[in-house]
């Protein structure tokens, strides 16, 4: 692009110097300079598509050796894995944002699963839902629920009641739903959207996030999400009736 436009600025000082007027001289050199000025703009207008045309005929081109640098990685996550898997983990992470199959995600959910997870680690969840149930994927969205709540989103519920029949198959089954739900309830959106969800699980909840419900319930008496309400009104008369930091909230 930077040719065209300097073989217009050549073109312009050819025609001004052959020209034999001054009339002349300022025309060709007005011209030239107004033809510039619009191949600039037009250049800038086609830059984002001449950009990824150029870069899809540079990933065309060069399609087999990228696959095979990626089997090479993938070659490499599993060996460093038996040696590192932190060091494995982290290229797994790099290999998944170029390739996006259920592959590199599970392989990814099993290492996670060998770590000791902890809230001040960089951990994510979105990038790893898919959309078959995983026993794997399963425990992990319970270990977060515990460590890092504000990663259980919506997507993961969804994913959570879904697959909640196999899920409760699991050893832990109970536990990652029961999680899951005391996660939610960090936010009154996501009470408004599963309320029966919460509703079945309540009665798990560690007195801190049965809290919290607790505390969204109080602060709603109009709403009564489906039975929702009744149902924390009964355990809260069961277990929490004369516990201090629910009376605050009578």
């Amino acid at each position: 692009m930077q040719t065209e436009r300097l073989a217009a600025l050549l073109l312009t000082l050819v025609a001004v110097l052959l020209s034999q007027t001054f009339l002349q001289i300022a025309v060709c050199l007005g011209g030239g300079i107004l033809l510039t000025v619009l191949l600039w703009l037009l250049q800038r207008r086609m830059l984002p598509s001449e950009t990824r045309r150029q870069l899809d005929k540079l990933l065309h081109g060069s399609q087999r050796l990228i696959l095979e640098g990626i089997y090479l990685n993938l070659s490499t996550a599993s060996a460093a894995i038996k040696d590192d898997e932190q060091i494995g983990y982290e290229i797994l992470r790099e290999i998944a944002t170029i390739v996006h199959n259920d592959r590199i995600r599970l392989q990814q959910i099993v290492l996670l699963q060998s770590f000791v997870l902890r809230k001040d680690m960089d951990l994510e969840l979105e990038p790893l839902l898919i959309e078959d149930f995983d026993s794997d994927l399963a425990a992990y969205i319970g270990e977060i629920a515990k460590v890092k709540r504000e990663l259980i989103k919506a997507s993961a519920i969804r994913y959570l009641l879904i697959h909640e029949r196999y899920i409760l198959q699991m050893k832990q089954g109970a536990s990652i739903m029961t999680a899951a739900a005391g996660a939610a309830v960090r936010m009154k959106k996501y009470v408004d959207m599963y309320p029966d969800f919460i509703r079945r699980y309540a009665r798990g909840l560690p007195r801190e996030r049965f809290l919290r419900l607790y505390q969204i319930v109080r602060r709603n008496p109009d709403q009564s999400w489906d039975g929702l309400r009744d149902e924390v009104s009964a355990i809260y008369n069961e277990k929490y009736r004369w516990d201090p930091d629910f009376q605050k909230w009578e």
